[in-house]
């Protein structure tokens, strides 16, 4: 779950006690007596580049969307009430920083700054030389505390004690830091290069398929299309029917006495999450691009992606998508009231309903968006959207 400090400039000054405390730390207690001086210069090389980093992914703005915009055609036209403007696609106003930010991933505590579409870069690169130089503290750190050990049985007037104390005290904390980082790191890049995702996005993808099989999301995803298309929904069917046929017949002794067409009650029985098609994974390599930049960039302090962040292209499996409705296809609220079946009425010997009344049992299947938590217990409060500042009545689709 999100940190929330009640002091927010903590969230800096913490994160520079640290880089200083281990690296300063280690290198005047330790590594001026055990390093070569090329080896100490390179140290410091890359402690500059760990500040740098971490000063861009400070200062550097996320990005907002200009005055006066106005959203194209097929896109979410979503109005910030505090703003008093229309926001982009994958924009979401950030309630610390109390403005719209540009592709937001999520409000970082420890940078004082929203993480989004002109500073990802930066945040990431910053990650990427806290583990690289923790990773380096931590290895000659751990010779030195080896050494130790061999050495147990020489007079303790022989080893010098500022070091040995420094090094049990920065040991641990640099664990410490290298862990926690290296968490934040494979998540960021799990969601973002392999799933084209913000952590934001992420988080709704997870909340779309936890209310997957609700009657209130299928009627909200209806009407969309509806208002979109001019047109009921057609009927939808999975990429994967024969797997979907395996599930359902794989018990002998499953009995569908009470085989109901979902369709008819506003789920669609066959099509399934798998069948979502997310519009902004455009595969690995465009991922990392378009989050990232060019390839020669990536290493410089100023690298970072070339699109304004209003627009996104989309993935070429666009016209395998079966609900043509921009992300997400409920458009993120639950205004509709419809009448859930009564589980009770589930018949308990058949399998799919079980894992059905699995599933309508888990209490998140019925909270609204402002509400729902994740697997991880996280809120969109958590991540520091501003929920407040989206006007439900005005979302709407605009149409040619």
């Amino acid at each position: 779950m999100a940190i929330q400090l009640k002091w927010p400039i903590l969230g800096v000054i913490i994160p520079c006690i640290l880089i200083a405390g281990i690296g300063y730390g280690a290198h005047f207690f330790v590594f001026s007596r055990h390093m070569s001086l090329v080896d100490q210069i390179w140290f410091q090389v890359y402690m500059t580049m760990v500040w740098i980093s971490y000063i861009l992914a400070i200062v550097k703005d996320p990005g907002s969307p200009p005055k006066n915009f106005q959203p194209n055609s097929g896109e979410w036209r979503r109005w910030c009430k505090k703003c008093q403007n229309y926001k982009p696609e994958r924009t979401h106003h950030c309630k610390t920083c109390n403005k719209c930010v540009l592709k937001m991933d999520h409000h970082c505590p420890w940078t004082y700054n929203c993480v989004g579409h002109g500073n990802i870069a930066h945040f990431l690169r910053f990650l990427l030389w806290v583990i690289f130089t923790t990773g380096i503290t931590f290895v000659e750190l751990s010779k030195r505390a080896v050494q130790y050990y061999k050495d147990s049985d020489l007079p303790s007037y022989l080893i010098s004690k500022s070091e040995m104390f420094a090094v049990i005290f920065l040991l641990p904390v640099d664990f410490f830091v290298l862990a926690s980082i290296t968490v934040l790191l494979i998540r960021c890049v799990k969601d973002m290069f392999f799933m084209g995702m913000t952590q934001i996005e992420g988080w709704e993808m997870e909340r779309i398929e936890s209310q997957f099989h609700t009657e209130r999301m299928w009627a909200r995803i209806r009407r969309n299309y509806y208002k979109l298309h001019g047109k009921e929904l057609p009927r939808l069917t999975s990429w994967n029917r024969t797997q979907r046929y395996y599930e359902n017949t794989k018990d002998e002794n499953t009995v569908n006495d009470d085989a109901n067409d979902n369709d008819q009650s506003g789920v669609p029985e066959e099509f399934t999450t798998d069948d979502l098609i997310f519009p902004y994974d455009r595969g690995l390599w465009k991922n990392i691009i378009d989050s990232c930049g060019m390839p020669w960039t990536w290493i410089l302090p100023w690298g970072g992606p070339s699109s304004d962040g209003y627009h996104f292209d989309k993935t070429e499996f666009m016209d395998e998508d079966q609900l043509g409705l921009p992300w997400p296809p409920d458009g993120g609220h639950q205004d509709i009231e419809v009448e859930e079946p009564d589980v009770s009425q589930m018949v308990v010997g058949n399998r799919t309903n079980i894992k059905m009344l699995k599933k309508r049992l888990d209490p998140r299947s019925t909270m609204k968006r402002t509400e729902w938590r994740s697997d991880a217990g996280e809120t969109l409060d958590d991540l520091g959207v501003d929920v407040e500042a989206e006007d439900e009545d005005e979302l709407m689709v605009k149409v040619q």
